[in-house]
């Protein structure tokens, strides 16, 4: 018997599977050490940063008495340590309290509650400072101008008239955006709806280039650079994280040029070479606080797309503590009366982007090539919108999947992501 530990919520979920059934590839990004004094490797990767001013002489430059200063954090279902970050941060900038408004860069999700936000910044920064919860269809989004492309920039106001901008993230893989962190936690982070409608259009999605570990030829990337530049953050600070979430790499400077530097060392971590596709892949959406919600959820299915054979299974395993969730039109639409296959084709026919359509449309891409099962929280009304199947017992249904092949003689081939989409699993050329 062999026993593989999934993330799921806040702690591990323990599967036995029959060893002399299941021939089991498990499939991790390497766990590195966290930094021995993270401070002072802020401080170090502040004074010294890539293509950008220091951190502690921005106040000075700026040559204004008391300037404001807006700093952009990323929403609650980030593990970014800003409870650490911020209050380095405004150290370094030597500036009062009352001169900094934190955004939470919620892109076009729900506002993050006070419990929330307290996790976020621990209770006591979280009271030190003007809070903003970012809103994408607020009124008084700033335009910024439009993109070489023609994409309209809105920016949050408290953003683009500070004196002095700057934004924090996390440097993990993303589904369709390369990596996440750099332009991304200011667009989409604190953009207006019609921005996002634009770099988030089907044809975007759709586009080969929009993947995993690819920022140069990413469209998506480019489009969220191209915005970004209209009105760009002073300084970034980019943490990249291990498995226990403590911080392994610090990243500070240029939005850009510090981004791509950190995004070699997440992609160095985070991917492993297989040699073949597998008939089943297990994976998780690794744990909280990314697996809150089935809308995250597909960046864990997404990645277990990678290496799963067309007509395979995916057995995903995810808490969705917080629901599908029902805000936004996500719900809405998975819940189409159309078939998967027309409701995908009716989404890339689409001339005006709808709110969350991406995540449907990658969802889709995954869910008509393989069957997918799902281990979760969520209520029977609920799974069933997933266009998953629903399950109760991991390796039961995998000894049904077992059966179905005819497995008698060999063992079904396996693969195991327990971290999810913190793995980059890639095909051997």
């Amino acid at each position: 018997m062999t026993t593989v530990q999934l993330a799921y919520g806040k702690a591990l979920l323990p599967v036995d599977l029959d060893s002399s059934c299941y021939d089991i590839t498990e499939i991790v990004p390497q766990d590195i050490d966290a930094l021995s004094d993270q401070k002072a490797a802020f401080i170090s990767a502040a004074k010294n940063p890539i293509g950008a001013m220091p951190l502690d002489q921005l106040v000075a430059e700026k040559g204004i008495t008391n300037p404001s200063i807006a700093i952009v954090i990323s929403d609650h279902t980030r593990p970014v340590p800003d409870s650490l970050l911020v209050p380095w941060i405004v150290e370094i900038l030597a500036v009062d309290d009352s001169q900094v408004s934190i955004i939470i860069g919620t892109g076009t999700h729900r506002p993050s509650s006070p419990e929330e936000i307290d996790a976020l910044l621990g209770s006591e920064t979280a009271k030190r400072f003007t809070i903003f919860n970012h809103d994408c269809h607020a009124d008084d989004l700033v335009h910024i101008g439009n993109s070489p492309c023609g994409g309209e920039g809105y920016l949050h106001p408290a953003y683009v008239n500070a004196d002095i901008k700057i934004v924090t993230g996390f440097i993990e893989p993303h589904f369709f955006a390369g990596f996440s962190g750099g332009p991304k936690g200011v667009c989409p982070g604190i953009a207006g709806f019609k921005t996002v409608q634009h770099f988030h259009r089907a044809s975007i999605i759709a586009d080969p280039g929009s993947t995993w570990s690819d920022l140069e030829s990413n469209p998506v990337q480019k489009l969220s650079r191209d915005i970004v530049a209209l009105c760009p953050p002073d300084f970034m600070v980019n943490v990249t994280l291990n498995l226990k979430k403590e911080i392994t790499g610090l990243f500070c400077g240029h939005y850009i040029e510090a981004h791509r530097e950190g995004s070699i060392q997440a992609r160095a971590e985070s991917t492993v070479t297989v040699k073949q596709r597998f008939p089943v892949v297990i994976t998780t959406n690794s744990g909280y606080p990314l697996d809150q919600n089935f809308y995250q959820t597909v960046k864990g299915i997404s990645a277990a797309s990678r290496i799963v054979e067309d007509g395979g299974s995916i057995i995903v395993v995810s808490e969705c503590s917080n629901g599908l969730p029902d805000e936004g039109l996500f719900a809405e639409t998975l819940r189409s009366e159309l078939n998967s296959h027309d409701l995908l084709a009716e989404i890339n026919s689409r001339e005006i982007t709808k709110l969350d359509q991406w995540q449907v449309q990658t969802h889709l891409l995954s869910q008509t090539k393989t069957t997918i099962y799902l281990y979760s929280g969520l209520n029977e009304i609920d799974a069933a919108a997933t266009r998953c199947i629903p399950i109760t017992d991991i390796a039961a249904t995998l000894e049904i999947i077992y059966k179905e092949r005819g497995c008698t003689e060999a063992p079904l081939s396996v693969a195991v992501m327990p971290r999810g989409p913190l793995t980059i699993p890639t095909l051997e050329a």
